[in-house]
């Protein structure tokens, strides 16, 4: 609720217009210079209230949200429980402004991240906190947005054409790859709440969110997706929970939709781990991706079902048709099918080829990653042209003077 807020002048708590600021402040100095900034705009001073971001919290319960609110904090320690109590009760509109007395550089760039106007600095003048205010209620329109503005990530769903073909295997060292290698700042989201393994193949603790998201898609902004996501580092975060097998979870299709627009101004790629079984939802992330993946193997089993896919992507959901990696190339020896009679069946190119090796099992079962722990493996080289290939296509360059050498692994026999 703090980030991407549209100032859309919704109705508050008690059916009146939202307030335009208010303010929670717990030293006589700021509350001075807010008073100032109350009376410069024709605002009553009952809106300047002493307290701080616990304060407003408890107020906003049952009080009309602001379009502006302007918070107190009292250390870097305890801000992100605080933020997390302040969303749950801020109203869609509310752009928040903090200020305090934690001087460190790296403060203010986590709280313009997950979603806060400005930070200022106490003590502070009146012409900051105007420039703050301003900042804080400016409309950047097509007209005026920057040229230099951060793209939106492109979105990347990956589906297995049956179970076991190792799509999480593609979805895990990708992202890695493009995170690590590439230096391509990248959300990993496993869509499966149950029986999915993305946490598990990285060898972290799932989050606890994505029922939340999935199930109540009004909860989602910025500051929920930086809180339910797993930092692996600076350049990797995942979105992974594991929800009880016996419990029936109810994913609403606005959730995708919501999500996306959240994570997307904060990656460059994001790569969706879909379940096979496919519900509104997941048909959502399928029908919005930039790409989508079949991962699948040379049997007929693979080929009827990366045929279904390939009819459903094109035909159902008119979008363009699947790019199919075959992985574990040589695992099933004289029964698997010839590249060839599979690709004249299925009517397009299988445009990667991964071959078996023992070490990708080996990999996933002790949450490793293949393309760290065999790089030279060449497994993991196709799956680095592999990554290479969207890292590329996401440049949307018309010309490209420096051609990457991947082309001779991209279409291997």
């Amino acid at each position: 609720m703090l980030q991407g807020f549209v100032m859309d002048n919704k109705t508050d708590k008690s059916g009146k217009d939202s307030p335009a600021f208010m303010a929670f402040s717990g030293d006589g100095e700021s509350i001075a210079i807010l008073k100032q900034l109350a009376v410069k705009h024709g605002w009553p001073e009952s809106i300047i209230h002493s307290g701080d971001i616990n304060t407003a919290a408890t107020f906003l319960k049952s009080n009309p949200s602001p379009k502006v609110l302007f918070v107190d904090i009292a250390s870097a320690e305890s801000v992100p429980a605080s933020l997390d109590t302040l969303a749950d009760v801020c109203e869609p509109g509310t752009t928040v402004m903090v200020s305090g007395k934690v001087n460190e550089y790296s403060f203010y760039c986590w709280l313009v991240e997950v979603g806060i106007s400005n930070y200022l600095l106490k003590p502070f003048k009146l012409d900051a906190l105007e420039a703050a205010y301003a900042k804080a209620t400016e409309v950047v329109t097509p007209a005026t947005k920057p040229e230099n503005m951060k793209k939106d990530a492109k979105i990347i769903t990956v589906i297995g054409s049956r179970g076991g073909v190792g799509a999480t295997t593609v979805c895990v060292n990708m992202a890695w790859i493009l995170a690590n290698r590439l230096q391509q700042k990248t959300a990993l989201l496993d869509f499966d709440p149950q029986l999915g393994t993305v946490a598990l193949a990285l060898d972290l603790e799932p989050g606890r969110g994505l029922r939340e998201a999935l199930e109540k898609p009004d909860r989602i902004d910025g500051l929920f997706v930086d809180r339910v996501m797993v930092r692996v580092n600076d350049s990797l975060s995942i979105l992974s929970t594991e929800e009880p097998l016996e419990e029936n979870i109810l994913a609403n299709e606005a959730a995708a939709d919501t999500l996306f627009k959240q994570c997307r101004p904060k990656f460059s790629h994001m790569i969706v781990d879909v379940p096979r079984t496919l519900s509104p939802f997941t048909r959502f992330a399928i029908t919005h991706a930039d790409h989508v993946i079949c991962v699948t193997e040379y049997t007929i089993a693979g080929l009827r079902e990366s045929l279904r896919y390939l009819e459903y992507c094109r035909d159902t959901l008119k979008v363009k048709p699947p790019i199919f990696v075959a992985n574990k190339i040589g695992l099933a020896g004289k029964h698997q099918m010839a590249r060839d009679e599979f690709e004249k069946g299925l009517g397009v190119k299988v445009d990667f080829n991964i071959p078996f090796i023992v070490d990708a099992h080996a990999a996933a079962t002790s949450g490793e990653v293949l393309a760290e722990t065999a790089k030279n493996a060449p497994a993991a080289k196709i799956l680095q042209s592999l990554s290479e290939h969207f890292a590329e296509t996401s440049a949307d360059k018309k010309t490209k003077q420096n051609t990457r050498l991947f082309s001779l692994l991209k279409r291997s026999s």
